[in-house]
């Protein structure tokens, strides 16, 4: 039978450091309970606030759109105009009465909220999507990793469940799974988690499959931003693609789903053989987020999928 647990022990021990003394070693295995808090914390700051994060490539990109800028334009007249108003007339002659300053000036305050209103919900747009979806992440099955993705201690030969550690190692029993990757902090020479992936149930619609295609659904990968570009996704990746394969599963294909705006990522999918399957937008405020379905095949299975 083949399972993760395989692939694991053949991945190179952890070290401080490869033998080049250039980059450091790290060992993909199973999830552990008392990795809880760590990987959703490297979650939300991968997903959010750290480099390279598809949120802040989105408000670039909203601040530099023409919508976004004429926006800021017309709040930047209007404040100028305001100003002058202000400046024209003494504000007791403008606030009485029924003046034309006072016409005007209501009309350039209301064109600068609308124009403020405007700016605020563009950047609210940008950020919300993945807000949103790291709070639906957090609260389902990174809340309960172990039991959401059916992972159990591992038993010994006699078939009892081996006590011998306060944080007992993990198998996971069917397709679901979840794995860390850790290396030998050069700060602390402790292990350390620095990145994760996980491979789950199959994505709701738009995201939909014919009836007899077994297909699961890659997920949850991110990668410490102080530790890319030095192969960590490609082990982590190797290590669900070979649980997939498993015979066991019998899986016709892995999926998985990433934004526009996340272009790393996807240059690594295409390189490792995912072909995009669907691309989408999904709207959140006034902003289209394009969404890509990336699929890989496996045992022979052709592109069966309709949409």
């Amino acid at each position: 039978m083949h399972d993760h647990n395989g692939v694991a022990g053949n991945l190179p021990k952890m070290s401080s450091s490869d033998q080049s003394g250039s980059s450091p070693i790290v060992r993909v295995r199973v999830f552990r309970k008392s990795d809880s808090e760590v990987v959703r914390r490297l979650f939300k700051t991968c997903l959010l606030t750290g480099e390279g994060a598809p949120p802040r490539a989105h408000l670039a990109a909203t601040i530099r759109s023409p919508s976004f800028l004429c926006a800021l334009t017309i709040l930047i007249m209007s404040v100028i105009t305001a100003a002058m108003v202000f400046n024209s007339e003494p504000a007791s002659h403008i606030l009485s009465g029924r003046s034309s300053a006072k016409i005007r000036l209501v009309m350039v305050i209301s064109t600068a909220l609308l124009a403020l209103w405007y700016l605020c919900y563009s950047i609210y747009s940008a950020v919300g999507f993945y807000l949103r979806f790291v709070s639906t992440c957090l609260r389902t099955d990174l809340q309960d990793i172990q039991g959401h993705y059916n992972l159990h201690q591992v038993k010994s030969s006699s078939d009892k469940i081996l006590e011998d550690s306060t944080d007992p190692e993990l198998r996971p029993m069917g397709i679901k799974a979840f794995w860390v990757a850790e290396t030998v902090s050069l700060v602390t020479n402790k292990a350390e988690i620095v990145g994760c992936i996980s491979l789950g149930d199959p994505p709701p619609p738009p995201f939909t499959f014919e009836p007899g295609v077994r297909v699961a659904e890659l997920c949850r990968m991110v990668i410490s931003p102080h530790h890319r570009r030095q192969g960590i996704a490609g082990a982590l990746m190797q290590a669900c693609e070979a649980h997939a394969m498993a015979n066991r599963h019998k899986l016709s294909a892995i999926v998985l789903r990433t934004t526009f705006y996340q272009p790393h990522a996807r240059k690594l999918y295409a390189k490792l053989g995912y072909r995009i399957a669907l691309e989408t937008n999904v709207r959140f405020g006034n902003a289209d987020v394009p969404v890509f379905l990336y699929r890989k095949d496996f045992m022979g299975h052709k592109n069966k999928q309709h949409f």
